[in-house]
């Protein structure tokens, strides 16, 4: 704690009151980790909805940007540490559509699926899924230190983004 206090620039007994516990911390810390499209630097803005199969590849690319920077990769290893001992935070954290990216996902598909260009029937749940194969899957091995070069981390982000379309054609 006198190092977060440090680190913030206030007193411990200045965090106390404001934090009552470590617990505490550590909950305003991940959620603000998270929700956070500014941090570890500022996200895109969102793509352009007309083309799916553009807009997949733009979000996914991000999403990867994101996960193996080195300061999520921590983040990502201090959560899985801890999961065990806060459950309850993991499950809010990690939860579904916890994300905005998740969120951001379901509305692009949402979209599609109006106009009766793919069916998804559970947008949220698909959202995840996408995200699954493009983003934490890679995130998960970053975590021990296997990280791929960008070629083929593109290479397997279009082959997500064609294997996840097909999912999606209307039958």
């Amino acid at each position: 704690m006198n190092g977060i206090a440090a680190a913030a620039g206030t007193t411990k007994p200045s965090l106390y009151a404001r934090f009552p516990t470590k617990e505490a911390v550590f909950r305003a810390v991940m959620g603000w980790a998270v929700q956070r499209t500014d941090w570890p630097f500022p996200e895109l803005p969102a793509p352009e909805f007309d083309d799916l199969e553009g807009a997949l590849i733009e979000i996914a690319t991000a999403a990867l940007r994101r996960a193996l920077d080195p300061s999520m990769i921590r983040l990502e290893q201090v959560a899985i540490a801890h999961a065990s001992s806060y459950p309850e935070i993991a499950r809010r954290t990690y939860g579904r559509g916890a994300w905005p990216r998740t969120q951001l996902v379901a509305d692009l598909l949402r979209h599609h699926a109006a106009s009766g260009a793919i069916v998804a029937d559970d947008p949220e749940m698909l959202a995840e899924l996408f995200l699954g194969m493009a983003s934490s899957a890679p995130a998960r091995l970053a975590s021990f230190g296997i990280v791929r070069d960008t070629v083929e981390s593109d290479n397997r982000i279009r082959a997500a983004v064609k294997l996840f379309l097909r999912g999606l054609r209307p039958t």
